[in-house]
């Protein structure tokens, strides 16, 4: 349009030197770059608002349309590892910290909004009969509390493949990326999505260290390497997930090593460590936090979001302690677990004291046996009577009062001889071998009666042992003991036996 115009105005002026018509083809062309310029201008302004608002789109509707989700401004990863099987503390001593009914008395009033409540592994004691009920109650109490993730850590993996499989079916929260059933797959999932209140999601994968030996893997089970299993499973996780947290229960040196492998992993929550770390650390691109310590701890990671670069991290770790209320419906999970331990009443593998696997069920005549306190108070009385005032000889009590004269684990250092071949079996069987009486210092007596008296035994001489107090005094049921002090409570000793046979 403005080029023809121009042809018009050309023509008129054709052939005249007026100068008003120069003037007037000046003004036109002049009029008409102008307006060209400023449609091109809009035309760039137009096209860069256009591209702004497909990036913004892009943005925040991600690839295919799909919504993308930023996460809440605040939100909060509880974390624990190493309950080891400690569903509640023994209680020998004032002040001992853990138990998962206090637990769930602090998470209860700690939980915001936005949380995950995650376990990084070892939650049971082992693979013996009773420690696997005690698991599943321990399991109860987790369903209870809301975990959403539990790692598999290297307690766990001394049960057997079928034995998993069972936990498995009856708790669906745990998670492995890197533990084989014997067809190859895994045994349980490698991964799980947990979504924030706002619809973020939270990908949460487990792993374990592989430096295991033969005997510390289930029948039935293999563990590949947790690097292996990570670059193997992260790219189906990145697609599904916002933010990724790494479950490890390995040594910090095998979590670093994983940090600096895999950039994208957002948090890594370790386990298999000396203590735990109230401070998180950076390494790589990832969060570590630390937990461990029987249960007695529980870990909070504040994540704060300030903007698309920018994550604020803050940690501290809250102690279980006695003080604190338990809280009602996990401990009738705990009275219930105990009642079942009464209705069982396992009756432990019996070994030999000496690490010996007892030859039949009935002990060879000639060999030693325990035989009970009584047998040794005729030559020992004033021994004996100091043994009737101490501790030592209400130690069965001790448990009844708390319902735990059936927990194995508890048996162990109140009674005498339990897991030896011819120690405790029950109250009913071999009430002689409750509490903790002379030989579960001094060893089997039976020949030492027998030499004492005269009676034939084909040995010529007996040599009494001495147990190490700190087998059972250790540092977590007895961590104020000292052996010089807690002897003077039970002073005896050869000069006992002189006196006594002075008086005879």
């Amino acid at each position: 349009m403005i080029l023809k115009k121009y042809d018009k105005i050309k023509k008129a002026c054709s052939g005249k030197t007026d100068s008003r018509c120069h003037t007037a083809l000046f003004a036109h062309v002049k009029t008409g770059a102008a307006k060209s310029g400023r449609a091109k201008v809009k035309i760039i302004v137009v096209s860069v608002i256009l591209v702004l608002a497909i990036l913004f789109f892009v943005k925040k509707q991600g690839v295919f349309g799909v919504s993308r989700k930023y996460p809440p401004e605040l939100f909060s990863i509880f974390y624990t590892c190493d309950t080891s099987g400690h569903i509640e503390p023994c209680g020998c001593v004032g002040g001992m910290a853990g138990g998962i009914s206090r637990r769930q008395t602090y998470l209860a009033q700690a939980l915001p909004q936005d949380f995950l409540l995650v376990d990084a592994g070892d939650v049971t004691a082992g693979h013996r009969p009773w420690e696997i009920l005690e698991l599943e109650y321990i399991l109860k109490g987790y369903e209870k509390m809301g975990y959403h993730a539990v790692n598999i850590g290297h307690r766990e993996v001394l049960m057997s493949c079928d034995a998993l499989k069972k936990i498995k079916a009856q708790y669906s929260q745990f998670v492995s990326a890197n533990l084989l059933g014997s067809d190859g797959q895994l045994v349980f999932e490698p991964f799980i999505i947990i979504k924030l209140s706002n619809g973020y999601r939270c990908g949460i994968i487990g792993i374990m260290d592989d430096n295991l030996q033969a005997d510390e893997i289930g029948e039935g089970l293999s563990v590949t390497p947790p690097s292996d299993a990570i670059a193997k499973y992260l790219p189906q996780l990145k697609k599904k997930a916002d933010y990724i947290i790494l479950l490890a229960f390995a040594n910090q040196d095998t979590i670093k090593d994983l940090a600096r492998q895999f950039f994208e992993i957002d948090v890594i929550i370790g386990g298999d460590v000396q203590q735990a770390s109230a401070m998180p650390l950076k390494e790589n691109h990832s969060i570590v936090v630390l937990n461990t310590d029987k249960g007695k701890n529980v870990g909070r990671l504040n994540v704060r979001f300030t903007s698309e670069d920018e994550w604020k991290y803050d940690s501290q770790i809250f102690v279980v302690v006695e003080s604190m209320d338990r809280d009602t419906q996990i401990a009738q999970l705990i009275e219930e677990y105990k009642l079942q331990l009464k209705d069982r009443e396992f009756h432990p593998l019996k070994d030999d004291e000496e690490g010996l696997s007892a030859i039949s069920a009935v002990r060879s005549k000639n060999a030693d046996k325990y035989v009970g306190p009584a047998s040794c108070e005729e030559c020992h009385k004033s021994a004996y009577k100091i043994w009737q005032e101490s501790k030592h000889a209400a130690a069965f009590k001790a448990l009844e009062d708390k319902n735990d004269h059936y927990n194995p684990k508890c048996l162990q250092c109140h009674t005498v001889g339990y897991m030896a071949s011819d120690g405790y079996l029950s109250q009913e069987l071999t009430p002689q071998l409750k509490n903790v009486s002379c030989e579960a210092c001094h060893g089997r007596g039976d020949h030492h009666v027998k030499l004492e008296s005269d009676e034939e035994v084909k040995i010529e001489q007996v040599g009494m042992k001495k147990t190490d107090c700190i087998t059972c005094h250790d540092e977590e049921n007895s961590p104020e003991f000292n052996e010089e002090k807690y002897w003077e409570k039970i002073t005896h000793g050869l000069d006992e036996v002189k006196e006594d046979t002075q008086e005879q």
